[in-house]
Formats: C-alpha cells, structure tokens, sequence
C-alpha cells in the first residue's frame, strides 16, 4: 500500500535561469510549476517549490554569495516576491506594505553581502526595492500604474553611486544612482522596449529589445548605441560570465555571443531544430544554459550545438483527470494538458499516448467521460475556450462546430442518464451556460443571471432523472456565488454567497442529495463547504489543513454510498475524508506538501481502492489499497 509514479512529463516552459557560480554548479530554473534547482550546471535538476504560494514562478535571482548565505529570489504571479534564505528548500512570501502584486522581475545586487540590496519590479504596482536582505520595502509607482517592469539590472558598486536600471512593457527606461529612493527616465532616440538587461562592469550595460536590437551603454546608463540588430527577432535574454563573455538568446532560437564587452557579435543557431524559441540564458563556469518555451532547458557546455537537458525538469502542467467509469474492465485514464493537449491510457497509467496535439487550441482544461463510455465511447473536453468531442474512445477528436471560441466554455458535464436523456451542459463566461439534450448535436444557451461571471464548476444531482437538479458556481473578481437549477438548467436562483474573489471552486453532490437542501460540498481556497442540514442560511466551512493549503478540488468515491470515502486534490498533497467531508486526514508519502490538481477514485471491488492523482507541474501517482 504505497503510491507509485506512473508518468513524468520532463521539459515545458522555463522563463528565467540564474546560475550561482558556486563549486557545485548550482542552477536555478523559474517555470509555471515553481522553482527547479539544478547542482550539476544543468545536467540534472529537482523541483524545489515546496512553500511557493503561486506555482507561476515568472523570474528567479541568486545571490552572488550564494555558498555563504543561500539566497534566493522567486517573482511569482499574483502572490509576490518569495525569498528563500537556505538555497530554496524553503520559502517566505514577502509583504510589500499589505500589496501582494504580480511580481515580473527581481534582481539581486552584485554586492549583497556589503549593500542588502534587492530589487523587484511588478505589473500595475511599480518597483519595490529592499535594502535589508528582505525584511522590508520601499515602493516606486509614479507613472507606472499601467504597466509592467520588463527588466530590472544592478550594476557592480551600488553603494558608491552604481546604478539600477528598470524598463517598463510600453518602453519607459528608469535609472536610479541612489540605490532606489529616486528614478529618473533615460531619454532614447526610440520607444522599443526593453525586455532584458545586463551589467559587463560598473559603467557598462547590454540590453535587448522586443524588436530585436542589442543596445550597449558605457556610460552607466544614461546614453544607447545599437551594437546589433536581428529585426522582429525578440531578444529574450542577456549573461554575462565572470570572465565577462557575454550571450543573448532570441525568440527564434538564435544565441548572440561577444567577447569584447558587447561591442561585437557572433550569432549561432541553438539548436538544429526549427521551432526552438528561447527564452532565458545563464552562464556557469563556461556552461551555458537556455530557457525554452516548451522545450525545456538546452545546454551547451563545449562546442555547439548545444543539447536538451531536462532530466528531472517535470514542468508540462496537467489541468485535468478523467478516469474510465468501466475503469475495473478498460483501465481508460485520460489528461487534459497545458501543453500537451490529449493524453490517453488504457492499462491503468502503465503506458500513455497523446490523442490531441494541436498547439492553435491553446490549453485542454477540462476533460469528462459519458456515464456509459465503455459503451459509447463519448468524451467531451474544454481547449482554448472550444469545445472537444470524442465518440471513438478519446482516440481522435473534433470541434463542435455551433460552440466556437466565442462560446468561451470553462467546463463540461455530462449528466448521469446521458445515455437517455442526452444532456450534456457547457459552462461559459458572462452567466451563460450551454444545454444540449440530442448528444452535443445541437445547442441553446441559457442565462444564470449572473453577469460578468465565469463558470467554476456544475455538478448534477445523483438523481437527475426523477428531480432535475443541478448546481453550479460562479466568481468574478468580487465574488463567489453558488446557484442551482431544479428544472434541469433552465432556470436559476442563487444558493450561498461569498464576498471575495476565490478564483476557482469545485463541486460535489452526495448520493443522499435533495433539492435546495444537499448536501453538497463546495470546495474553494483553503476550505470545503456544505449547506445546514435545513438547506437554508450560512454554509459550514470546513479547513481541509492548517497552513493556506488550497483545496483545488473535492471528488468523490464512485461507491461513496457504501464506502463513504472523498478525496481532496489540495496544494499540500491529497486528503481523504470518511466523514461526508466533516473531517479530513492527510495521505502520507511522496506527494506530502506537492501541489496536486486533480485526484480521482477509481472503481473497485469491496477489497480495494485505488487513487488516482495528477500533480500539476505534470505527473499521475497511483495509489493502491
């Protein structure tokens, strides 16, 4: 009785690397699943995102003096600056005076061990700067309410008048010679922006624009001179080495090097396949490593090409998991992906193959089964706002046509007599839902009332053919609302509402469930939620754990009249309640404090249960007792 890892997707999109310089080779990635650490300059790496609030890890920093005082810096979507003070085995979020921004960028400077000095730049809330290894901050917002900090660099000798740079998105270039308490704006004969900087020495700086242009300043900043110039090629990223060779990387796959302090260039291809974009670049004791969106990590540590390196990178995030109701007899898994499309199993997870793999859909965020797919071979999904359809299986899949992109459907239910009653309801955005009563043949939407809200989640009652029931729930940016329909979805009228934006829910009905009454369990942000027993007034809240952990999803045994078990795919690991969700214990072993986005119980005999979960940062455990 122990989990078993069935599948790993290595690679994905890494958005900035820091390298420490230290004996080791110590390497740090910043991806959409959190923070991967790498101790062999790239050759192998481990994921290290353990206490990070928001897994969309946009920049990572390292202190120059990373073998003393194991500093590290990792901006994150919606959830700040977190630092790490013990080499990334821990993380503490940063407070920037009660704003907890979107973080884009942060730099460390190149003398923290004298000046305590870091710098984070963030989208619609200016820069903050620290000068105390980040223990508090002082905030620059003037005129940068509407935009974003695209690069951030600090130049050696900050405490003797070295200079920090800051560009903006809409191409605003800042340049503060006091270590941040006042910026004044660098007049350029252009307004391309900048999307990467880097400091050769004290006076001396290359940055690279979003239409392609490498500018050079010797004069710490305040005059640009274009030293290179690869028209419409985005330069992504710029390092410099201690032997201060510098390399820029390009979003068509073109790697710039200079030996002469960025006044000439040598451009290389990355690699020899066509469609590598890369992203980020660092350099290691002559080791160079490329960030890629998709691909991975590229090393070069000799003579070109350079090669893929994403031993242990699992960095493919998977949105959603779909498990076979005939599970016992056809052992179907399937995967909705961020990058990957359609992934299929058909023996329990043992082997994997992809069904769907079409980049112009954008990400598969949702995935379910007909009541009868081993029969029909039904299944529905949810990619870049469309609508998936499968009647072979989930071996090949087609749009529906009458639900285009404009339909903006977040999720998909079939209703549990869909072999007779053919319902299958589409969630979208703005209050809208989609019925279809013929199979997904034809259309009608209906409105909930809720304007300007997205559909989080709908979950049919357990007895849908005699009482019609069905329950939904909705946020926006100020709310979340729970509604249920008892006329099979035509008309709606609100449960329980909360007054915060909770960004994402999840449903699940109890076999015992009575209209306006449940129960039901709501999961949202760190807590699972149910009616009182009467149907009416407040609902109960109950923390699944201690510590913010966030309840991504709550599910259900499909024996759960017999066996009385759920399961909750949380941030700290999966939890399993025998309680109708009162009380809640958490599973031990591998999965303990990792961030899980889907769990599933599979069918089984009296004798046996096993689990399924979906890590987000892309791998499928199971679990077998």
């Amino acid at each position: 009785m122990s989990w078993e890892r069935l599948l790993a997707l290595e690679g994905g999109t890494v958005g900035s690397i820091a390298c420490a310089g230290d004996r080791d080779g110590t390497a740090f990635a910043a991806t959409l699943t959190g923070v991967f650490r790498s101790a062999y300059r790239g050759e192998r790496w481990e994921w290290i995102g353990k206490g990070l609030i928001s897994p969309f890890v946009q920049d990572v920093a390292v202190s120059p003096h990373f073998e003393l005082d194991g500093v590290v810096a990792a901006a994150t979507a919606v959830s700040g600056l977190h630092m790490s003070y013990d080499g990334g085995t821990t993380w503490f979020r940063q407070e920037f005076w009660g704003v907890r921004p979107t973080v884009t960028r942060v730099a460390i400077s190149p003398e923290f061990g004298r000046d305590e000095v870091v710098v984070a730049g963030t989208q619609h809330e200016g820069i903050y700067v620290s000068r105390n290894r980040g223990r508090s901050w002082n905030g620059f917002a003037s005129g940068l309410e509407e935009t974003e900090i695209s690069a951030v660099a600090i130049a050696p000798g900050l405490s003797d008048g070295g200079a920090i740079l800051a560009a903006t998105a809409t191409g605003i270039l800042l340049r503060s010679t006091d270590i941040g308490r006042t910026w004044q704006r660098v007049a350029r004969d252009d307004a391309d922006p900048l999307e990467c900087c880097a400091w050769v020495n004290r006076t001396t700086a290359i940055a690279g624009t979003v239409s392609g242009q490498l500018l050079r300043t010797s004069d710490s900043g305040e005059t640009w001179s274009t030293v290179c110039a690869a028209e419409g090629d985005m330069v992504n990223g710029i390092a410099v080495d201690a032997g201060r060779q510098i390399v820029a990387v390009t979003g068509s796959g073109s790697l710039v090097r200079s030996s002469d302090d960025g006044k000439s260039w040598q451009e290389q291809a990355l690699s020899p396949e066509d469609d590598v974009s890369a992203l980020c670049v660092a350099i290691s004791d002559g080791c160079v490593l490329v960030g890629t969106d998709r691909s991975g990590v590229y090393r070069q540590a000799g003579e070109p090409p350079a090669v893929i390196s994403n031993a242990g990178l699992v960095n493919r995030p998977i949105l959603d998991l779909a498990v076979s109701p005939s599970f016992t007899a056809d052992g179907t898994l399937v995967l909705a992906t961020l990058q990957d499309g359609v992934l299929v199993s058909r023996n329990g997870g043992s082997t994997w193959e992809s069904t769907l793999n079409d980049p112009g859909l954008g990400p598969v965020s949702a995935i379910r089964l007909s009541p009868d797919f081993a029969r029909d071979g039904i299944a529905g999904g949810v990619a870049g706002g469309q609508v998936l359809w499968s009647v072979d299986g989930a071996r090949s899949w087609v749009r529906i046509g009458s639900l285009t992109a404009e339909s903006a459907a977040s999720l998909l239910e079939f209703s549990p007599d869909f072999a007779a009653d053919g319902q299958v309801t589409v969630g979208g955005q703005d209050g809208l839902l989609h019925l279809s009563d013929d199979g997904g043949d034809t259309w009608r939407s209906v409105w909930t009332g809720l304007d300007g809200s997205d559909l989080l989640a709908l979950a049919y009652s357990p007895e849908f053919t005699g009482d019609r029931a069905i329950v939904a729930a909705a946020g926006d940016s100020e709310r979340l609302v729970v509604i249920r329909s008892n006329d099979a979805g035509e008309t709606w009228k609100p449960w329980v509402e909360y007054d915060a934006a909770l960004g994402w829910a999840s449903l699940a009905i109890l076999p015992t469930f009575k209209p306006d009454i449940g129960p039901v369990l709501l999961a949202a942000r760190d807590r699972i939620a149910m009616p009182p027993s009467s149907g009416r007034g407040p609902w109960s809240g109950v923390r699944v754990a201690e510590g913010g952990v966030a309840v991504r999803q709550v599910t259900l045994s499909p024996d759960f009249a017999r066996d009385g078990l759920a399961a909750a795919a949380t941030s700290g690991g999966v939890y399993l309640s025998s309680s109708e969700g009162r009380e809640w214990s958490r599973m031990d072993g591998p999965l303990e404090g990792h961030a899980v986005e889907r769990v599933s119980i599979a069918a089984g005999d009296a004798e046996r249960r096993t689990i399924y979960a979906a890590l987000g940062r892309g791998e499928v455990w199971r679990y077998t007792a």
